[in-house]
């Protein structure tokens, strides 16, 4: 990673962007697979319209950033806090605009272990008394606005995210095998507090270490 960090400085200075991208690009190759799952999070939510933002633009607009801010990234560390840091303010400022997130879900963040551990206790079913939804393949029927609180969607992943999300989670591809296990993870996940939920995208698609993900989302390491 120090190769590449080196790599980014010499293109900054040369005023390159292009080869500055493709250099970002082997860096973290994680970075399009989480946009494009926390987009796909948020139009399943109903905070975003399905198919209308990009994750090509919020990529582009992220290494724009780095370009623009390089000077002031002190490491590589700094550089991936950075980078998933705008991924997630540029999505979330599309979700502003549209003006579609319900306050009840901007939860403090003393609420969030909490709010954890009232949801992982719960005798979760499969249907879980809601709705399933497959984040990677949505189609358009499956976008429905939740206008019921008590009745959560539950959400399925493709095959490679739910690797991603049994690797952090010390399983196997195995444990995701049986279908109603399936289910009844995407309806804990579904009903996790935002900023819970985030935490663990960072840290199973992201790739990213506890400081990384306490430092972007502004919680202590120990809660992550």
């Amino acid at each position: 990673m120090k190769k590449h960090f080196e790599a980014l400085k010499q293109h900054k200075s040369n005023n390159d962007q292009a080869e500055f991208n493709k250099v970002l690009e082997q860096l973290l190759p994680r970075l399009q697979k989480y946009i494009e799952h926390r987009i796909k999070v948020y139009e399943a939510k109903g905070w975003l319209p399905k198919n209308f933002y990009a994750p090509a633009d919020v990529l582009a607009d992220v290494y724009l950033n780095a370009f623009k801010e390089f000077e002031r990234i002190h490491n590589e560390s700094d550089l991936k806090v950075r980078l998933f840091s705008w991924a997630d303010q540029i999505i979330g400022d599309y979700a502003a605009k549209e003006n579609r997130i319900p306050k009840s879900k901007k939860l403090p963040v003393d609420q969030l272990l909490k709010e954890e551990l009232k949801y992982m206790y719960e005798d979760l079913t499969a249907d879980a008394d809601g709705e399933v939804v497959l984040v990677n393949d949505l189609k358009d029927e499956d976008i429905e606005y939740q206008q019921d609180e008590f009745k959560p969607k539950v959400y399925l992943f493709d095959f490679d995210t739910q690797n991603a999300f049994a690797e952090s989670l010390g399983l196997t591809a195995d444990d995701f095998r049986d279908e109603k296990l399936r289910s009844i993870f995407g309806s804990i996940y579904s009903q996790l507090p935002e900023t819970a939920r985030r935490v663990l995208d960072l840290s199973a698609l992201g790739g990213l270490t506890y400081g990384e993900i306490a430092e972007i989302v502004g919680i202590k390491p120990e809660e992550v």
